[in-house]
């Protein structure tokens, strides 16, 4: 993976965990593909640094017709949940279709049981502490407690609710995991 540097903070991070700005003839737009083609420079996803790029000139400097940002600033962070809402249900997707999402306590300690490796442990904010410590100990991971109730998941499976999701290792699990995270640093307000 290849660094890049927040335009606002100067901190360093992949790529990928970035917020991409294109330079789209004289306005300047949030990339979140990363697929638009121009030059570009980057933000990191927590607020200060969403809402730093407005006030920073090397941002619209770095490029000769750039004159305004594609999303006002009182929309930014609307936009970037939005976009986190949509890229959570497009990975969930892609995982429950390739099999690394595994769903409900019983089915996870049974494959955690047969020696089946988990990347990550979802819990709903309303699953249960013995759930928890029970997952966390059978599978030897430490589990991310979303703020996100069991109904919340059970909408993307069958409308029951779930309390614990697992994923095994694999590109799109590590998306939606990062995708996960961001949504709820956004619902919890960390960001």
């Amino acid at each position: 993976m290849t660094e890049r540097s927040c335009v606002f903070c100067g901190g360093r991070e992949d790529k990928e965990n970035l917020l991409r700005w294109v330079a789209a003839g004289s306005v300047l737009v949030p990339d979140w593909t990363q697929k638009l083609e121009g030059r570009s420079v980057y933000t990191h996803f927590d607020k200060k640094c969403l809402c730093g790029i407005y006030g920073a000139k090397k941002a619209l400097s770095s490029f000769e017709n750039c004159t305004s940002l594609g999303v006002p600033q009182e929309n930014i962070l609307d936009f970037v949940r939005t976009q986190a809402e949509k890229s959570v249900d497009y990975y969930f997707a892609i995982c429950r279709r390739s099999g690394v999402l595994l769903k409900g306590q019983n089915l996870i300690a049974e494959e955690a049981g047969k020696g089946t490796v988990f990347s990550a442990l979802l819990f709903a904010s309303d699953a249960s502490e013995k759930t928890v410590k029970e997952l966390e100990k059978k599978t030897g991971l430490k589990g991310l407690k979303t703020v996100f109730p069991k109904d919340f998941f059970g909408k993307k499976f069958d409308g029951r609710g779930v309390s614990v999701l697992a994923l095994k290792p694999s590109k799109q699990s590590e998306k939606l995991m990062f995708y996960m995270n961001l949504l709820n640093n956004f619902t919890s307000g960390d960001i």
